[in-house]
């Protein structure tokens, strides 16, 4: 079994200013690859585990070819429903893994 990605070595050597410099196009495949790891960012999904997936161009969503619902990639995660960019929401996930004494959730 896979470890966790908070708790390998490249969570750990994540950088806010490698994240903010490399853009949100990229910001949004990392994320992407850090939701699926085990299809190395290939989309699943969340009701039924499909691996057939449409994706929806004219938005970041996918959708499931055998049960049709429509999901995006922060979908089941705390990031759903939240407006904020993939450069800020792994932003937010870099300052919150590599503090050393830890963070409040809050």
């Amino acid at each position: 079994m896979a470890q966790h990605f908070l708790l390998s070595a490249a969570a750990r050597t994540l950088s806010l200013r490698a994240i903010y410099s490399e853009g949100e196009e990229v910001a949004y495949r990392r994320f992407c690859r850090l939701r699926w790891p085990d299809t190395e960012g290939a989309p699943v999904c969340p009701l039924c585990g499909c691996m057939d997936i449409y994706e929806v161009t004219t938005r970041r969503r996918f959708k499931c070819a055998a049960c049709y619902r429509q999901f995006s990639v922060t979908s089941g995660t705390i990031f759903a429903s939240r407006k904020l960019t993939f450069v800020d929401l792994l932003g937010a996930i870099c300052l919150f893994v590599n503090a050393s004494k830890g963070l409040s959730a809050v």
